[in-house]
């Protein structure tokens, strides 16, 4: 049976423990949120010792259902100041899942910067002192000296170290490329443990229980033929995620000088379909990629030179909307290597993408240049007043400059939807538990609902509590959005077939409700943690010029009721 792994990192001591009866139902997201919502002080300092750090598989991890090893990490947000999330791809969900662990709590400060590693003799630690002040790329060097190139890893870079609120948590893909649980700052907490490397080897483990293989099988089966029979997914398998560039480019929906348009008159050069043919000519380059073991998808990419070394892997589309649409960034090159450069320090792009172009609003950098936007990204490994800035995100940084437009809620910046249009998505960026955030419900129009009127300024609360509980479920069952969508899309059906393999897996008997059941019950959790943190109805709203201002001559402001928003959560 799987069991919670305890680190002490005060005393560098661990535990295991078996999972108390009130964290059983869930894992990943719904895991975090459960051990957060139960154990932290909802008004605790996230970077002090009460805050914990969780990492948690989820349900189906470790198992045969497609894209089902997602890891969620969990904490109080040193961002948001409220209950956090941030959810990656990589080998960590799988390996952990195969150790046997449900989760694992990382509690207390440890005196000096320590490196964890967890294999099949139990837990060791040790300094981490040759691994601090250097960036994420020659962190990854030095384990792959030190432990082989079998292993997985997760660290902070220099911003976590520094205690910035963008700072994110590094994590390695099962052929050593890196992923990122970015949002929310919480390689800042990470940090404020001195916790600066923590590596798992599993050789030949496998602790996964699954009580009904046969029904798995079956059900995995239906699941995975749907899924690569879907029109956006297979745009997903052709393209990656910048497939979305020209999508919300046609929509009028693309975040472009700083949420002020909603299209960009050099969207074509910054692609998917552009990079696409780009990479063909690259040596080394894949405009697709895995980045975990079990993935059907593979919408990320390896992003090369024309020399055909590595600039970054992958570079997705939330990156490219906030590099470069959102700051007139025309040159995927050089979106690439800013990349490259937040991957190397450790920050979430989105909120880097959205400091870059407050900042070139205040005049610090012209708009549109990209060699100032990566001298100035750089500049948060140096340390300087400036980078310290950028570093912190958007809303540290649109205050500190005096810009009256930031596009943040709960202080992290919105990702690459503009809410005037995606209005539905605009409720969810409002009302979400988890700030701004497009992993936590994004609402869009498709022929799996023809009569959705994305633009319309009522009906907007209800999709976006439906995706809002949707998308909990999928984050606790431990798969990733891009099946989540297309299974979601199916309509009646395929859900079943979802709830079946839950049920193969864990020999409960489970409703045909069974995931929005889930998805409400960590929504409540959710909201119940921020509700004793401070937070209230004035805190789910978007900033107030999405509500004055068009992206467009003739196109629509945000103009979704107060009532309707503060509907969203009485379900």
């Amino acid at each position: 049976m799987a069991r919670i792994l305890r680190i002490n990192m005060s005393e560098l001591r661990a535990s295991t423990e078996d999972v108390p009866e009130s964290y059983r139902k869930f894992g990943g997201r719904g895991l975090t949120s459960c051990i957060v919502g139960s154990e932290v002080p909802p008004t605790c300092d996230p970077l002090g010792e009460d805050n914990k750090l969780v990492f948690a598989p989820g349900i189906l991890g470790g198992t045969t259902v497609p894209c089902s090893g997602r890891l969620s990490v969990g904490a109080k947000s040193p961002m948001t100041k409220g209950i956090k999330e941030a959810n990656t791809g990589g080998a960590m969900g799988q390996k952990l899942a195969r150790l046997g662990y449900k989760a694992i709590i990382f509690e207390g400060k440890a005196k000096e910067p320590t490196s964890l590693k967890i294999d099949k003799n139990g837990v060791s630690f040790s300094s981490a002192s040759s691994y601090t002040g250097i960036g994420s790329y020659e962190i990854l060097e030095k384990l792959k000296s030190q432990y082989g190139d079998k292993m997985c890893a997760a660290w902070t870079g220099p911003a976590g170290d520094m205690g910035l609120e963008a700072a994110s948590i590094i994590f390695t893909t099962p052929d050593l490329h890196l992923r990122v649980a970015a949002r929310g700052g919480l390689g800042a907490v990470m940090g404020s443990k001195n916790l600066k490397t923590f590596v798992v080897d599993d050789p030949d483990s496998n602790f996964v229980e699954v009580q009904d293989k046969d029904t798995l099988k079956e059900n995995v089966k239906v699941i995975t033929k749907y899924v690569l029979n879907d029109h956006f997914a297979q745009g997903l398998r052709k393209l990656g995620t910048p497939q979305i560039v020209m999508i919300t480019q046609t929509a009028g929906a693309l975040p472009t000088k700083n949420y002020s348009a909603g299209q960009f008159e050099k969207a074509e050069q910054i692609s998917g379909e552009y990079m696409e043919e780009l990479l063909k000519n690259r040596p080394n380059g894949e405009s697709v990629h895995r980045c975990m073991e079990g993935c059907i998808i593979s919408c990320s990419n390896v992003y090369t030179d024309d020399k055909g070394e590595l600039i970054v892997s992958g570079i997705e589309y939330e990156t490219i909307a906030l590099i470069g649409s959102n700051c007139l960034i025309g040159d995927l090159d050089t979106v690439a290597r800013i990349n490259r450069v937040c991957n190397d320090v450790g920050v979430d792009t989105m909120d880097i993408g959205g400091a870059l172009a407050v900042a070139m609003e205040a005049g610090l950098i012209p708009w549109g240049d990209g060699d100032a936007a990566l001298k100035l990204v750089g500049e948060i490994a140096q340390g300087t007043k400036n980078g310290r800035m950028i570093g912190g995100g958007v809303k540290v940084t649109g205050e500190k400059l005096g810009v009256k437009r930031i596009p943040h809620v709960k202080g992290q910046c919105l990702s690459g939807y503009d809410p005037r249009i995606l209005k539905g998505t605009g409720v969810t960026f409002a009302t979400s538990p988890q700030g701004a955030d497009h992993t936590a419900g994004i609402v869009l129009p498709g022929p799996h609902d023809p009569k959705y009127n994305p633009v319309a300024s009522t009906g907007q609360a209800v999709k976006s509590q439906f995706m809002q509980s949707w998308m909990a479920a999928v984050d606790t069952l431990g798969l990733c959005m891009m099946i989540g969508m297309p299974i979601m899309e199916a309509g009646p059906g395929l859900d079943q077939n979802l709830i079946k393999c839950v049920s193969a897996v864990t020999g409960e008997s489970l409703g045909e409700k069974y995931l929005t059941e889930l998805g409400n019950s960590v929504l409540e959790i959710e909201r119940r943690f921020n509700t004793a943190a401070g937070f209230t109805n004035k805190d789910d709203r978007l900033p107030q010029f999405f509500y004055e201002e068009s992206n467009a001559p003739g196109a629509p402001v945000f103009d979704v009721p107060e009532e309707e928003i503060d509907s969203v959560h009485n379900y």
